[in-house]
């Protein structure tokens, strides 16, 4: 019998034994956590409900290069501790707005992973992430440092 891999949201892999021939895959949701003290909020910049604007510095395919665009978007406050993302929830984008942060992104894959580090952001600047990004935000001192990565 042949055996179908499924990518499920937590970018685990399980077999389905039962499925047809023929590739399958479930969709993929960016997830944030935010292990700071503060408020940050995040976004999703598709929907009906784009009520606010959101000035991204990085809108392009892989959210991994310089592309400034103001965007229509729906912003949420998640407060410290707090986890955003997964099936229902659609994280796109976020930033703080009462702080600057810091942003490290990996690029690469296997053994050629690698975190850069692309920069201090001023309060309000919003990063995008992509549908298998995963964001987690810490704090250092008065300053959030924010890490993109990617299974």
């Amino acid at each position: 019998m042949a055996s179908l891999l499924v990518l499920a949201p937590s970018s685990t892999a399980a077999a389905d034994p039962g499925a047809a021939a023929g590739p399958a895959f479930t969709a993929a949701y960016g997830e944030l956590r935010n292990n700071t003290r503060w408020t940050m909020e995040y976004a999703s910049f598709s929907g009906s409900d784009r009520v606010h604007r959101c000035d991204v510095w990085n809108n392009s395919l892989t959210a991994r290069q310089d592309s400034w665009k103001n965007l229509s978007c729906k912003q949420v406050a998640l407060k410290a501790g707090g986890k955003a993302g997964g099936p229902g929830n659609d994280v796109d984008g976020f930033t703080f707005e009462d702080r600057a942060y810091d942003l490290y992104m990996q690029f690469g894959s296997g053994k050629n992973k690698e975190m850069r580090y692309m920069g201090g952001f001023k309060k309000g600047v919003w990063t995008k992430i992509t549908d298998i990004d995963d964001a987690r935000c810490e704090p250092l001192g008065s300053v959030a440092r924010c890490y993109v990565t990617f299974p």
